[in-house]
């Protein structure tokens, strides 16, 4: 095939100079607009055929493979075969010597059209690889990247290659003396990489973990872990960009553990006055065992394996203990505990230790404001007060009516 049909149609128009140069521009717009054919066609089948095809597949692979660009990208191979086809039909005789360069501009191309069709694979791995259910346990986000990182530095290479007329092996011979240079440039990559390994290997932390590190500001769960960086969203909404290898060299809180176990830790304290605290007569022992326990107090002493005398605290520290054992949002294979704790000077702390059903922030609050309000209600039942902190210069007093009015103690 050649292009004579040209010269013959500017010459039955009288154009005789620079016969050769225009024939040479017409004959390459020419092979241009069959490339822009040749690559509409091509997104036309890949747009309707292709994508009709896999319409029928399962969604995974119809998102990875479409979504991902990877048949678009492969579109742009049509008009560079096209190209270089042409180039020794159309410079020949005085424009030889264009091939050479011609070819070394085509060769770039075609190695950057490669790498992105490769990119987009890696894209369609990483698409289709969400959807299992190791996703999430396993991310692989970290890989992805590094071997698009690998890809395009071996596109910049046989560039090189392409551009210095050399073989990519004679440039690689030479690659061990940058090493120490792209370790120094590539220094947070080469950590992220080696720590985003560790990470998936070991499982220390998955996309929709909640985890803390107080120094670094982050609490809250993990949105991507990446080559780099892991992404989390804080629960005040803001985002922390948190660099990989810092997981590793760090310690971290992972409340994934929390989750999976199906119980929150509740660990609250009542503060209770000491001055209330007393011992109970057999009539008002008698009456909060009745009243609370449903037993007489006879009964309740031997099933607590308690003897008198016997405290308001105690009554109330056991009566605490079997309501948190009954309450219906409680964990009953879970540790639960009503202890009584050193005293301070803000009271006596009354500590209940048990694990919420609840997981979800809001519910488990709920739950546990539910238990402390409650147990706060009962507990002028027991005889005993709850510690308020009262300063120096202002008490309450009750006056004749019931109310309440504060006013300033005498020197």
């Amino acid at each position: 095939m050649d292009f004579e049909f040209v010269k013959e149609w500017l010459q039955k128009f009288g154009l005789q100079s620079n016969l050769e140069e225009l024939s040479l521009a017409i004959s390459s717009l020419l092979v241009l607009i069959g490339c822009y054919i040749t690559y509409a066609i091509a997104r036309w089948l890949i747009d309707h055929a292709i994508e009709h095809l896999l319409k029928r597949a399962p969604e995974r692979w119809y998102k990875s493979l479409v979504n991902s660009g990877l048949f678009k990208r492969c579109a742009n191979l049509a008009p560079v075969i096209l190209i270089h086809s042409f180039i020794p039909i159309l410079f020949i005789n005085n424009f030889e010597s264009w091939q050479s360069p011609l070819r070394t501009v085509v060769g770039v191309y075609l190695t950057w059209v490669i790498t992105s069709i490769l990119t987009a694979l890696a894209n369609v791995v990483s698409i289709a690889y969400d959807y299992t259910y190791k996703a999430r346990e396993v991310p692989i986000t970290g890989v992805i990247q590094v071997i698009k990182l690998i890809l395009v530095l071996m596109a910049i290479l046989i560039t090189i290659a392409i551009i210095m007329n050399k073989s990519p092996m004679y440039l690689l011979s030479g690659f061990g003396a940058m090493t120490a240079i792209l370790m120094v440039v590539f220094r947070d990559t080469l950590m992220g990489f080696v720590a985003g390994v560790q990470l998936a290997t070991n499982r220390m932390v998955a996309i929709g973990d909640w985890i803390e590190l107080t120094d670094h500001g982050v609490d809250g769960t993990v949105q991507e872990v990446g080559l780099i960086s892991v992404q989390v969203e804080n629960w005040d909404k803001t985002i922390v960009y948190l660099p990989t290898y810092v997981l590793i060299h760090e310690s971290f809180k992972n409340w994934q553990g929390m989750i999976n176990t199906g119980g929150r830790r509740m660990r609250r304290s009542l503060m209770i006055d000491l001055d209330s605290s007393k011992i109970l007569s057999n009539e008002q022992l008698e009456e909060l065992a009745k009243k609370h326990f449903n037993q007489s107090a006879d009964d309740w002493l031997n099933a607590n394996e308690l003897d008198k005398p016997v405290s308001n605290l105690t009554v109330f520290r056991v009566f605490t203990d079997n309501y948190l054992r009954n309450h219906k949002q409680v964990r009953e294979d879970l540790t639960i505990m009503a202890r009584l704790m050193q005293p301070t000077a803000a009271g006596l702390p009354l500590e209940i230790y048990a694990f919420c059903k609840q997981t979800d922030w809001m519910k488990y609050e709920a739950v546990q404001s539910s238990i402390i309000e409650y147990l706060y209600s009962v507990m002028p039942d027991f005889g005993l007060k709850n510690y308020q902190y009262l300063n120096n210069n202002h008490a309450f007093s009750e006056n004749k009516e019931g109310a309440y009015c504060d006013y300033k103690p005498e020197s």
